[in-house]
């Protein structure tokens, strides 16, 4: 998938398509200082988006233009947990580790806890093991996921000035810490495997 990102001070907007090309989604994310509601179907206003990029990018603006019906709800990450189980209970997935998603990595992560927790459980011979083994591998890279995600969030949002210029520099460059080949490492990881290696898919100068 190709997507298409423009980024400001307090928000970023991105564009991809989808259904096979048939359709454009696009999230424009723009920073908020209070939010109360939790709900993923709430029905936001096209007057509020144009507004909200009224003085962007003519092209945003055109997307923007042709939209009509949007969705809006609020983002939320936390700190990562020391720990995910107690007993014969465990955790996986955003219960986990919720993380911002400006690394394009939360459902890929739950994906990847619930590899890892089979291959624990049907290789270790006891619940409380194959835990302890699931924890090990899994906290570090998820951790780290969050991190650059929450990271990410400041870098797109910048205001106009010297870390903004830097950033763009190095984007144009491709030798931002997110770019393709800087997160190779988070790609070419292999969960199930990693039961056996002990691999804890972290980038390499870790």
């Amino acid at each position: 998938m190709n997507a298409q990102i423009w980024m400001g001070p307090g928000k970023h907007f991105i564009t991809y398509y989808v259904a096979g090309k048939r359709l454009l989604n696009i999230v424009g994310i723009a920073e908020q200082n209070t939010w109360t509601g939790e709900s993923w179907t709430d029905r936001g206003d096209v007057k509020d988006l144009r507004a909200a990029f009224i003085d962007w990018d003519p092209n945003v603006r055109a997307i923007i233009e042709t939209v009509d019906e949007t969705f809006i709800w609020g983002l939320f990450d936390r700190a990562p947990l020391p720990r995910w189980s107690v007993g014969r209970v465990t955790l996986l997935g955003d219960a986990a580790h919720p993380m911002l998603p400006f690394m394009a990595q939360g459902a890929a992560q739950a994906l990847e806890d619930g590899a890892s927790l089979t291959t624990c459980l049907s290789k270790i011979g006891d619940v409380a093991g194959a835990f302890t083994q699931y924890e090990k591998l899994r906290l570090p890279r998820t951790s780290r996921m969050q991190a650059m995600s929450a990271a990410n969030k400041t870098r797109f949002h910048l205001p106009d000035g010297p870390a903004q210029q830097e950033r763009d520099t190095k984007m144009a460059a491709g030798t931002t810490d997110w770019s393709i080949k800087a997160i190779a490492w988070v790609y070419n990881y292999d969960a199930a495997v990693a039961v056996e290696t002990g691999d804890l898919g972290l980038p390499p100068d870790v």
